[in-house]
């Protein structure tokens, strides 16, 4: 009986790091993959907001378009589903433009986002974002990054208030 080859014992320790490396990847992949935003799931939380969100409310939204930007401070006033009174960085929007600002045009520019993403020869790109899946299914935080870019929307809701109907 010959002893064990020795010479080639070590093959096993990289053959053993290669597959623990290449299972780690693939557990990445998988759950980053899973952590994906849906046109599903923004459906779901679009419904919810139509069938339980307020229509009268305050919000307060930041929207961060770069990661090293400052970002843009959003404070709006909702009554019965439409913007009233719009602050963008402290000064006031004008009148014409508070279409643009409500928690249903969020959804509106995430759809978007989605369309334009789904559209043959566009980059890959990442998206996530959490919905008040409880209560209202209104927008908590929401982030869209261009994979390999410098491209990136960061949307956070840091307040909404919900406020009684003028009477």
């Amino acid at each position: 009986m010959s002893p064990p080859n020795r010479k080639r014992s070590w093959i096993w320790y990289f053959v053993i790091v290669f597959t623990l490396a290449v299972a780690a990847t693939v557990v990445l992949a998988v759950y980053n993959s899973r952590q994906q935003l849906k046109p599903e799931q923004l459906e779901a939380a679009r419904k919810l907001w139509r069938e339980k969100g307020p229509s009268d409310y305050t919000m307060k939204y930041t929207i961060r378009m770069k990661a090293d930007d400052e970002p843009d401070v959003l404070q709006v006033k909702v009554m019965k589903g439409r913007a009233v009174d719009v602050l963008y960085n402290g000064k006031p929007e004008p009148q014409e433009r508070l279409v643009y600002y409500s928690m249903d045009r969020l959804f509106d520019f995430i759809e978007q986002f989605q369309d334009y993403d789904s559209m043959k020869g566009q980059p890959k790109v990442y998206v996530r974002a959490i919905f008040d899946d409880q209560k209202t299914g209104g927008l908590r935080w929401y982030v869209r990054r261009v994979m390999g870019g410098r491209e990136r929307v960061e949307i956070t809701v840091d307040d909404l208030q919900i406020t009684a109907p003028a009477p």
